[in-house]
């Protein structure tokens, strides 16, 4: 009796924190992958498709499929030093849910890098 009304909340907890824990990773990879386009964007020579395959790389190397690589300005090898570069990075979260609970479902993640072009 007792485990009939434990186990139910026992597997809530277990496969809640499991999505919760998938998030906080996917918010990470993320930040890095943002982090590593715009590094690359931003360095001399760099530009938008660098840093675009740059992005690609990273997350696929953390298991992240789906996301949209957004680069202001249109970096061109052209472009001048000192000019702000953002990259943003949004992935939905429904094509990262791990477990039934689906509590990422809806959710879109999103992170953005601003560096100075040099």
């Amino acid at each position: 009796m007792e485990a009939a009304i434990a186990l139910p909340v026992l597997l809530i907890l277990v496969f809640g924190s499991m999505e919760v824990a998938n998030g906080i990773f996917l918010e990470q990879s993320l930040t890095v992958a943002a982090y590593e386009g715009a590094r690359s964007a931003s360095s001399a020579g760099g530009t938008v498709a660098e840093a675009q395959q740059r992005i690609q790389d990273v997350l696929q190397s953390r298991g992240v499929t789906g996301q949209t690589v957004t680069v202001v300005p249109a970096v061109t090898a052209a472009t001048a030093r000192g000019t702000l570069v953002t990259v943003t990075v949004s992935v939905p979260g429904a094509q990262q849910a791990l477990n039934p609970l689906r509590l990422l479902q809806g959710e879109t993640f999103t992170q953005s890098v601003v560096m100075v072009r040099l």
